[in-house]
């Protein structure tokens, strides 16, 4: 997804600067996206800065808002 984006170049070495990490950088928007589908809960998600240097990946800092679930049916409830 990010492949396509004008500033990906800047990950990549652009003019001489060490590359990032980009399958790390993969894997942090892999589980970003299983958090959201796994904890419905999660309104908005911010990730800034996010850091991957040569090798690895890290998130600094991070704002999680957190919404009240809307109740499903009970279970055996007739809908």
């Amino acid at each position: 997804m990010f492949r396509s984006l004008k500033s990906y170049p800047l990950l990549t070495g652009f003019r001489g600067a060490p590359q990032c990490d980009v399958a790390a950088l993969e894997n942090v928007l892999l589980r970003v996206g299983a958090l959201a589908e796994d904890l419905p809960a999660v309104a908005e998600l911010d990730l800034n800065p996010v850091i991957a240097p040569e090798r690895g990946a890290m998130v600094v800092d991070a704002r999680v808002r957190v919404k009240r679930p809307v109740p499903g049916p009970l279970p055996g409830a007739r809908g």
